[in-house]
């Protein structure tokens, strides 16, 4: 008999840890999260490590060269781990050469062409292609399409304030109709006083190369990824697909695309060691933050700090999301889980959820179940 992921996962949690009580009573936390499993997540910047969720293209805004700024996560409001922001503009839109000292930086575009050049490749990203930059790497950017949207993740805490100190407040959330893409030359002095940022000049001139790898490095890297590749791994009716490893970022962070069709809520849990961000791109999740229910659409984020009762239910026939975690020590639960799949789409008629191999590795996994599926 075949399952779907959500009811093969509800079943084997049912008969045994519900019922039987030994593998949830033997694996507890290694600490206390009653605090922060009992705070209610709002549609705001909390300026604290809390849960929170901002919807598409709100957040913090600024206009920088030409395009839209939305910070949507700072290091103050995630513990210092990580920063969320989207770029959205027009042709021609775009950064200089630059690099980071400290921070990892990940880019996927969600909408338009993305001009890249990145170390001593330069690549022409379409809709659906990740690039991987590790710290002192240099980049550059140039929007190529009409309307260009990029999901920009940030390891630490400084580059939401330098990018938007490059520009001014902004009050609206798409690209203004008209606007001058050249930086000043002043503010680009002063973000390099802090020694995080550097500028490197303007990239050289040639023909981009159209993004087709599939592979991840094996250490840390900068490198590029096409649309729909990665390591894949297959779980009941949800295809785990990794943008980004423990290995290609020394064990920073991991990006994970899920796909998978309409289907029941997963049982609620929480994670102690690390801390999750989930971000639609296509369909609606209905999502649980520790008591409250709410709906995550495309563009939105929701943040989901260690300690926090979260799950998930997909509401379209064809749903997707990237999840970054950080630190990277969820790295096993995808492997675990899941089976190598070679597919790009969710199998029609999955096979067994093999949740009895999660539970055999329950104390090396960073998985605390709370409860039945709602």
């Amino acid at each position: 008999m075949s399952f779907t992921l959500r009811k093969a996962l509800a079943a084997a949690l049912i008969a045994t840890t519900w019922s039987l009580g030994a593998v949830a009573s033997e694996h507890q936390p290694p600490r206390d999260f009653s605090a922060i499993q009992h705070v209610e997540l709002r549609n705001e910047l909390p300026g604290r490590a809390i849960p929170f969720f901002i919807k598409a293209d709100e957040g913090e805004r600024h206009l920088v060269a030409g395009m839209a700024l939305s910070v949507m996560a700072r290091g103050q409001d995630t513990g210092q781990l990580y920063e969320v922001m989207t770029w959205t503009g027009g042709k021609g839109a775009g950064l200089p050469l630059h690099a980071f000292a400290t921070s990892h930086q990940a880019l996927y575009v969600m909408d338009g062409q993305l001009e890249l050049w990145l170390g001593n490749g330069h690549w022409l990203m379409n809709k659906g292609d990740y690039a991987s930059i590790p710290p002192g790497v240099p980049f550059a950017f140039t929007m190529r399409a009409h309307r260009t949207k990029v999901l920009n993740w940030a390891t630490g805490s400084a580059s939401a304030a330098l990018m938007g100190g490059l520009g001014q407040p902004y009050a609206g959330h798409v690209q203004p109709e008209t606007a001058v893409v050249a930086l000043d030359a002043a503010a680009m002095r002063a973000s390099q006083e802090s020694g995080e940022l550097r500028w490197a000049g303007t990239p050289r001139q040639g023909k981009a190369i159209a993004v087709t790898n599939a592979t991840l490095p094996a250490t840390v890297a900068p490198y590029v990824l096409a649309s729909g590749e990665g390591e894949r791994f297959v779980a009941g009716d949800q295809v785990f697909t990794y943008l980004g490893n423990g290995n290609g970022s020394a064990g920073k962070f991991l990006a994970v695309m899920t796909e998978g069709p309409a289907g029941d809520m997963i049982p609620p849990h929480f994670h102690a060691l690390h801390t999750e961000v989930f971000f639609p791109l296509e369909g609606t999740l209905n999502m649980i933050g520790n008591a409250q229910k709410l709906m995550a659409e495309p563009g939105d984020i929701v943040h989901i700090p260690a300690g926090t009762i979260h799950a998930y239910q997909m509401n379209r026939h064809y749903t997707k999301f990237i999840g970054f975690l950080t630190p990277g020590v969820f790295d096993d639960f995808f492997r675990t889980i899941g089976d190598p799949y070679q597919p790009h789409m969710f199998p029609q008629n999955p096979g067994p959820l093999r949740f009895d191999r999660v539970l055999e590795k329950l104390d090396e996994l960073d998985l605390y179940l709370v409860g039945k599926p709602q």
